[in-house]
């Protein structure tokens, strides 16, 4: 037997560019700069978690995460103020990287990188790579990281899951069951954004059944895989809040904070929106950023519109838009503003309109290819003029993506880290930070094996850095949520820490702490924080 022939130098080197083609042949370019886009976005998020002193919003999901860790019954026990899921998602993440408030960070800015590439696999279903690339870079410039640990980017990604398995279902049936299910965790992540989520899937099921004429046996069939990945789940959990007899205030919490926060009884909420989408008034997505989402949105409807005016004169001209993914996509985004009925944010639109990207760029690419060439160069002008200017203010700038921008000097050599208190661990905090929570975690810590915390401010950080014990099943002060009996009890019994934003002039209780709050925190900045204890010294409890 002879020895194999080696190959030549020359067809060496001629294999040599035929195998990187393949490599990045088929549009795999596009992939890899999808997963860069990705990890860049989960990077910014990480940092964002480092540096953010949102105290407000960070520090609720980190209290309500940490008591469900700790085996706190969901709405009997800790308020969950958006949805189970969401807030289970993120007591795992204290699990798996520790009970810090960068934790509940970390898993957000996970699904929001997942969030990027399940959109890339969407868009795919109706164009060409490199345009779906475009789609995805789009959305990054747009919001590139987590600004908030809300359920948003979770409710969305579980979303996106769904719709991509609901247009796999002509593929295998069992997709139908995954779609009902991600659709039931988008719900169980944020359960007002129910309005948002359910509708288009629901449309979707009655086109099939209504233009499927002599098969609607299959488009029955579907409806009912779907239906039940979506009610068995949610039967579960139904069963679980009675199972711990906390279905009553599951029901309670949800009526009021609709009614309450939502304000979805007021008329002026829902005319507020529809300005805010139009931008006759002013709003959280005012700027460039947020104006992009009426554009999006004009887009979307001019889409659905003109394809059911088609449809409906029996137009036989074929369309570039007359295909179901489309036209399900066009319905998840529009449905997708309702998720900013409470608030008009940018974030919230990314979050459950951002599929509208891609359909401008599809919208702007069939206008590119049919124009002569000085509107070519017109539109090409155009496209890097906004890939400029969104880059531009990516970061270190304040947006409608960003409110509370990275700053340098932080970054880079003025922040400084704490090693005592536990939830700060590896953030990098401002010096003015660092200093007021550290007086006030001193003030307080004498306290820690004798007395209960209660919460009469917005301030969920000073609340939960010493680990005192907690009446309140919220991080803050809700009367119509909180016993107030308790909270007396514990007071008259002089076993209570409390945090106030004004004095207080209780019996046998004395001032161990007043300082004005830095004025970069938000929401707190300005104002005074009190801290009451017992005027017994805390070394004779």
């Amino acid at each position: 037997m002879g020895l194999p022939e080696l190959p030549s130098e020359k067809s060496s080197r001629a294999g040599y560019p035929q195998s990187v083609y393949r490599f990045f042949g088929g549009g795999r370019v596009f992939d890899l700069l999808v997963i860069f886009i990705c990890l860049a976005s989960f990077g910014c998020s990480l940092i964002e978690s480092i540096v953010n002193i949102d105290n407000l919003h960070w520090g609720w999901q980190y209290i309500a995460a940490l008591d469900l860790k700790r085996g706190a019954i969901p709405h009997s026990e800790v308020l969950i103020f958006y949805g189970y899921i969401q807030v289970w998602i993120q007591s795992v993440a204290l699990i798996l990287f520790g009970e810090k408030l960068m934790s509940v960070g970390i898993i957000t800015g996970m699904f929001y990188s997942l969030t990027l590439f399940l959109s890339f696999r969407v868009f795919l279903r109706f164009m060409q790579k490199h345009l779906a690339f475009i789609s995805v870079l789009l959305i990054f410039l747009i919001h590139p990281y987590i600004i908030y640990p809300f359920p948003n980017y979770f409710a969305y990604t579980f979303q996106l899951l769904a719709l991509i398995f609901f247009m796999r279902y002509s593929q295998n049936h069992y997709n139908g069951f995954a779609a009902g299910f991600f659709l039931c965790l988008s719900v169980l992540s944020r359960y007002s954004s129910v309005i948002a989520i359910l509708p288009p899937f629901i449309i979707l099921l009655c086109w099939d059944f209504f233009t499927a004429a002599g098969e609607r046996k299959g488009v029955i069939k579907k409806i009912g895989i779907v239906s039940c990945g979506f009610f068995i789940p949610l039967a579960l959990f139904v069963m679980y809040l009675v199972m711990n007899s906390a279905l009553d205030d599951f029901l309670y919490q949800n009526k009021m904070l609709i009614n309450i926060m939502g304000r979805v009884g007021s008329v002026e909420t829902y005319l507020n929106f529809l300005a805010s989408i139009f931008q006759v008034v002013p709003s959280s997505a005012s700027d460039f950023r947020g104006r992009l989402f009426t554009l999006i949105l004009i887009v979307c409807l001019f889409i659905i519109v003109r394809e059911a005016v088609r449809r409906i004169s029996g137009s036989v001209v074929q369309s570039a838009y007359a295909r179901y993914e489309i036209m399900a996509v066009c319905l998840v985004t529009i449905f997708g503003y309702l998720n900013s009925v409470h608030v008009y944010e940018t974030f919230r639109l990314v979050n459950g309109a951002s599929l509208g990207v891609g359909l401008c760029v599809l919208v702007f690419y069939n206008i590119f290819i049919k124009a002569g060439r000085p509107l070519k160069y017109f539109m090409t002008f155009l496209m890097v003029l906004l890939f400029l200017f969104l880059s531009s203010s990516l970061f270190f700038k304040v947006t409608s993506s960003s409110y509370y921008p990275w700053r340098m000097d932080v970054l880079l050599h003025s922040g400084v880290t704490n090693h005592t208190i536990g939830i700060f661990k590896n953030k990098i905090l401002t010096p003015e930070y660092n200093n007021f929570y550290q007086e006030a975690f001193d003030a307080i810590e004498p306290y820690k094996k004798s007395c209960y915390i209660i919460n009469y401010t917005r301030d969920c950080v000073a609340l939960i850095m010493n680990d005192l014990p907690r009446i309140q099943i919220a991080a803050v002060n809700f009367p119509w949520l909180d016993d107030p009996v308790k909270q007396a009890k514990l007071i008259d019994e002089h076993k209570a820490v409390i945090l106030s934003y004004k004095p207080l002039d209780l019996p046998g209780y004395t001032k161990i702490f007043k300082k004005i709050w830095p004025d970069e925190i938000p929401w707190l900045g300005g104002g005074c924080l009190f801290i009451y204890a017992p005027t017994q010294h805390a070394g004779d409890n």
